[in-house]
C-alpha cells in the first residue's frame, strides 16, 4: 500500500507530504471530511475523492474546556483544535487509556462517530480540579460529572468500547 500523503501527529498537527499545514482554515476544512472506517483506517472522503490519512494517536486534540450551568447542574464542554465544540455526555464519553510500556494514563473523549480526541495536558489538569469521589457498591471511584453523567477517571479502559 502506498504511504498516506496526509498525517496527523500525536499533537494533533496536520501534515501533507511531510510538510506541516499551518493554515488553520485548511485544517478545519479537511477535518470536516475526516472519517474512520471499520478497518481502523482514516480517510478524507468526499463524494468524488477518497484519500488515506495516517493518524498517529487521535485525530483531534482538546484545547479548551468550559462549564455551563443548566437546570442547576454543571455540564462540561470541550473545544477541539479544529474549533469543534461539544458537551461531555453518554454520546461523547470520556475515558483513560494506559499507554504501552508505561503506567501513564491518557484521557480521551469520543468526538463523533469513530473519531476521538486526546485531552491536552492543560485541559486534563482543569478536569482533575473537578474530580469527585463516588462510592458504587462499596467501592470508591474518582471521576467527573457532566450533568448527571459520571465519568470514571481512576482506571484505564479500551477505546474499542467507544468506537
Amino acid at each position: 500500500m502506498n504511504e498516506a500523503p496526509f498525517l496527523i501527529d500525536q499533537n494533533g498537527d496536520w501534515y501533507y507530504n511531510k510538510s506541516k499545514i499551518t493554515r488553520h482554515s485548511m485544517v478545519k476544512l479537511f477535518s470536516t471530511i475526516l472519517v474512520r472506517d471499520e478497518d481502523n483506517t482514516f480517510h478524507l472522503r468526499t463524494p468524488v475523492e477518497d484519500v488515506l490519512i495516517e493518524v498517529l494517536d487521535a485525530p483531534y486534540l482538546i484545547k479548551e474546556m468550559y462549564l455551563k450551568q443548566k437546570d442547576r447542574l454543571p455540564y462540561i464542554y470541550f473545544k477541539t483544535n479544529v474549533d469543534y465544540d461539544f458537551m461531555l455526555n453518554k454520546k461523547n464519553p470520556l475515558w483513560l487509556e494506559k499507554k504501552n510500556n508505561s503506567d501513564e494514563l491518557i484521557p480521551y473523549v469520543l468526538v463523533k462517530k469513530g473519531l476521538i480526541a486526546k485531552l491536552s495536558r492543560v485541559v486534563y489538569y482543569q478536569l482533575v480540579d473537578l474530580l469527585e469521589l463516588k462510592i458504587i457498591k462499596n467501592v470508591s471511584h474518582y471521576g467527573v460529572y457532566s450533568g448527571k453523567d459520571f465519568f470514571f477517571l481512576d482506571k484505564p479502559k479500551s477505546r474499542n468500547k467507544y468506537l
